[in-house]
C-alpha cells in the first residue's frame, strides 16, 4: 500500500532527509511512503513563469495522491496556530476520494488554546485544528496522534509520525511490524 506523506516538511532545509526517514518508517510497517518531493519537477524550468510552476506542482501532487491508497498528514501548526494550508487541502482531497486519512501533530494543545483572542468564535471542540481537517481522520476510524514535543524539536521529531503509521498499519491490516 502506498501512503502519501503530506506536511510542511517539504519546506524545511532538510526536507529530503526527513522524507527518507519517513519512508523508512513506513517500510517497517508495510507501506511504501510517497513523499511530495518524489514528483518529477524537471519540467518546471521550461514553463513560462512562476505561477505556471505552481500550477504544475499542484498537478504533480494530485498525480501522486491519486497513486496512493491513504494519506499520513503532518498536522503540526506551521506559520501560525493552524496546520499548513496545503496539507489541509491534501487531507480534503484524499477524504473526498474516499481514501483513509491519518494524522499526527507535535503540538498537543487543542486548537482553541493556540488561537489568540480576536473577538471571533473559535471552535470549542477540543480538536487539534479545525473540525474539517480532523473530521476525515475520525471518519477513517483513527485518532490524530498528538505529541507534546519541546519547541526545538517540533519540526524534527518523528515519534508521533511513527505512532501514526503504526495506527494506520493496524487499521489497514498491512501486517507491518516495527523492527529495532
Amino acid at each position: 500500500m502506498r501512503a502519501y506523506l503530506a506536511g510542511p516538511d517539504v519546506f524545511f532545509p532538510n526536507a529530503l532527509e526527513i522524507g527518507q526517514a519517513k519512508k523508512d518508517i513506513c517500510a517497517r510497517f508495510g507501506f511504501e511512503g510517497v513523499y511530495p518531493l518524489d514528483a518529477d519537477f524537471s519540467g518546471l524550468p521550461a514553463l513560462p513563469d512562476p505561477p505556471q510552476w505552481g500550477y504544475r506542482s499542484f498537478d504533480l501532487m494530485i498525480e501522486l495522491m491519486d497513486s496512493c491508497h491513504l494519506i499520513v498528514a503532518n498536522m503540526t501548526p506551521f506559520r501560525g496556530p493552524s496546520m499548513d494550508v496545503g496539507t489541509a487541502i491534501e487531507i480534503g482531497y484524499m477524504h473526498g476520494r474516499g481514501k483513509p486519512v491519518f494524522g499526527y501533530t507535535n503540538v498537543a494543545a487543542h486548537f482553541e488554546e493556540r488561537v489568540a483572542p480576536d473577538g471571533f468564535l473559535v471552535e470549542p471542540f477540543g480538536l487539534v485544528d479545525n473540525c474539517m481537517v480532523e473530521g476525515p481522520v475520525h471518519r477513517t476510524g483513527a485518532k490524530v496522534v498528538r505529541a507534546d514535543v519541546p519547541a526545538d524539536r517540533i519540526y524534527t521529531s518523528l515519534e508521533a509520525f511513527e505512532e501514526c503509521v503504526r495506527q494506520a498499519a493496524a487499521l489497514m491490516g498491512t501486517g507491518g511490524r516495527s523492527t529495532p
